[in-house]
């Protein structure tokens, strides 16, 4: 005689492709308990199904891999450090490398980490199509970037890009080349002011501390809201973050963690977790920012005051001439997406600068005797967006921070259909992908055995170098936008700051260690001394 347990599984019925189709058939057993346990166990064979990791090829080196959780628990344990340990296993392999993870949240079902030229080529450009954002960005970072450029594919994506492309002409880049001079000047007056004080309380020297990344974050926020949004947020000069700025990047690193954690749509839905709970709070805070910025433009067009050149002008006046409605919800994501682009990146490329100027002094020395000879000096000095494409040398110093201190360090893809990479990797369709550019800028073999050293002078023969072989821009028709805009506030802000009479100094001797959120910072800030370079 069979058991209740036995009846009832004998009378369950599937489809062809294993799933539930009727438990009418199924007689009530004597235990309701049996029920419960039935149901349980094809939840989890579902969720199983459903969730399982995608194949890779076998040959695919990376990580110990385990049942189910593939390789999860290696980011997990190096996350940190994450640019680093891709770095160091690049070098191991030799080769793209990665593993399967489980198919849910923010997880695709495999990664593949590329760190080869031809590859990065494959992906950004002759196969772009198939290589996009997917639906992962906005799940991971709906709070921040919304549908902003960053964030989607397709038709949305074309029309912004092809909105702030008409933006980047040499007139804005002339037009932000006075709005970074005027903000770098009042930088040195802060300076002056602090030098005062620290002389005044001394009597001997004149010299101060400050964390420099943090001014660099306030010079940037104001130059970005200033160019793009036609406001100034007066944080150079308020020697504070902006209490947007505050929200903004904590807003970005909680964001980023989700990325590991392939329950947080559980817990953002149900709010489980403290994350979830603060990313709600944090993002009303960066909305209302957003909105009065949309509402206060949308009030003077209203008044009737003409649109001005700067980019969120340009959203409005696309919506006015082509009477299509463009949301306020996604006028905030542009807001979002550039202060993202036009603020954070360039903080850390400029930090970094100052990272390495502070370890060269012969390299100081090479940038303030170009800048003297092509700008000039004292009152008479022209900082222009003309003076700044003569800065060769200091056009390679540029560079050469970047290679070894991408802001983005890592960038992320996703495959629409399968596909075979030119080194033969088999890519089955939906498996993410890895753009390492921290790795690609120190791989010896492209580099040479000094690739971890610092030496602008590499770039003297190649100051545009292949974007599939120094990817710091992006590549291929997502190239960024804002490159030359980049560029030319790092001279800019080398030319005026080592040309002036104050001399920065690393006060502690940093370490060299980084940040990782969605942006490569400075771990701890940078601190330096700051003082007159003559009494």
């Amino acid at each position: 005689m069979s058991s209740p347990a036995s009846s009832l599984f004998s009378s369950l019925s599937f489809s062809s492709k294993g799933w539930l189709v009727s438990l009418a058939s199924v007689p009530l057993p004597p235990e309701p308990w049996l029920l419960l346990t039935a149901l349980i166990i094809m939840f989890l064979i579902r969720f199983y199904h459903k969730t399982k990791p995608l194949r890779v090829p076998p040959s695919l080196p990376g990580p110990q891999r385990y049942p189910y959780i593939g390789y999860l628990w290696h980011p997990i344990k190096y996350w940190h450090v994450w640019p680093t340990e891709t770095t160091r296993l690049a070098k191991l392999y030799k080769q793209t490398w990665g593993g399967p993870l489980p198919n849910y949240g923010g997880l695709p079902g495999c990664y593949f980490y590329i760190h080869d030229e031809d590859n990065i080529r494959h992906i950004l450009q002759s196969n772009f199509g198939n290589y996009g954002k997917g639906d992962v960005w906005i799940k991971n970072l709906g709070e921040m970037l919304g549908v902003g450029i960053f964030a989607v594919d397709g038709a949305r994506w074309k029309m912004h890009r092809k909105l702030m492309s008409n933006m980047f002409s040499r007139n804005f880049l002339r037009h932000t080349a006075v709005v970074t001079r005027k903000k770098l000047f009042e930088v040195l007056d802060i300076f002056e002011k602090r030098a005062e004080a620290a002389h005044a309380e001394g009597g001997i020297s004149d010299g101060f501390d400050i964390d420099i990344q943090d001014v660099f974050f306030r010079l940037t926020i104001d130059i970005t809201a200033i160019v793009t949004f036609d406001i100034d947020l007066h944080s150079v000069e308020n020697e504070k973050q902006h209490a947007f700025a505050i929200a903004f990047d904590e807003l970005s690193n909680l964001c980023q963690k989700r990325f590991l954690d392939p329950l947080f749509e559980i817990k953002r839905l149900l709010r489980l977790s403290w994350r979830e709970r603060r990313i709600r709070v944090l993002k009303t805070i960066v909305d209302e920012f957003a909105y009065n910025l949309i509402a206060n433009k949308k009030r003077s067009v209203a008044e009737g005051s003409p649109l001005g050149p700067d980019l969120l002008s340009r959203f409005i006046g696309h919506a006015e001439k082509t009477n299509e409605r463009i949301p306020d919800s996604e006028l905030r994501d542009v807001i979002m997406n550039i202060l993202l682009a036009g603020r954070d990146t360039t903080a850390c490329a400029l930090s970094w600068t100052f990272y390495e100027l502070s370890r060269h002094p012969d390299v100081v020395g090479r940038i303030v005797d170009e800048v003297k000879s092509t700008c000039g000096v004292g009152d008479s000095a022209e900082y222009t967006y003309e003076t700044m494409a003569n800065l060769i040398y200091t056009h390679c110093v540029a560079l050469e921070v970047l290679r070894l201190h991408p802001p983005v360090t890592n960038d992320p893809r996703y495959a629409l259909e399968g596909d075979v990479l030119p080194d033969g990797t088999r890519i089955p369709a939906g498996a993410g992908f890895d753009l390492c550019f921290y790795s690609m800028g120190r791989k010896e073999n492209v580099w040479g055995d000094d690739a971890l050293q610092f030496i602008p002078d590499r770039f003297l023969d190649e100051r545009e170098p292949s974007p599939f072989k120094y990817p710091v821009f992006n590549a291929g028709p997502r190239m960024c936008l804002g490159k030359p805009l980049a560029l030319m506030n790092m001279k800019l802000a080398m030319a005026i700051l080592l040309t002036s009479e104050f001399k920065i100094v690393d006060r502690i001797g940093h370490s060299g260690e980084y940040l990782w959120t969605l942006v490569e910072s400075m771990k701890g800030g940078f601190q330096v001394n700051v003082s007159k370079s003559t009494l």
